[in-house]
């Protein structure tokens, strides 16, 4: 069982670390800021179900042994991806999703290029 908690504290850490590190900016103030702790916290999550789902597919097969032939381990290994699937994935489209409604930052508007001819003239 600490196992499993180490696996899913390392993996939400480093799921929650790589949202926030490569994350598009989003929008200054309480709202903004609410976002981007919504989506590093999902992103962390997805990783973590991603985690705990292999610990899962490793331990049954590890209780499988000799004992069973092939076709049952790639019944547990597609069934293992099936849920890492589904899991991660249904936690993975939340977090999109919230980044997609989340408030962007302001575009700064681009300043005027000098014309060169008429500096040239007012001289």
């Amino acid at each position: 069982m600490a196992v499993l908690i180490v696996v899913a504290v390392v993996c939400f850490s480093a799921g929650s670390y790589a949202a926030a590190r490569w994350l598009p900016a989003l929008a200054d103030g309480p709202v903004g800021t609410i976002a981007f702790l919504v989506v590093c916290g999902l992103g962390g999550v997805a990783v973590a179900l991603i985690g705990i789902n292999a610990d899962s597919i490793a331990r049954q097969l590890e209780q499988t042994g000799l004992r069973s032939g092939a076709e049952f381990e790639v019944l547990i290994v597609s069934t293992g991806l099936v849920s890492i699937l589904r899991d991660s994935g249904t936690v993975a489209a939340l977090a999109l999703v919230a980044y997609l409604l989340a408030p962007k930052p302001p575009r700064a508007e681009p300043a005027p290029l000098a014309d060169a001819g008429s500096a040239a003239l007012r001289r």
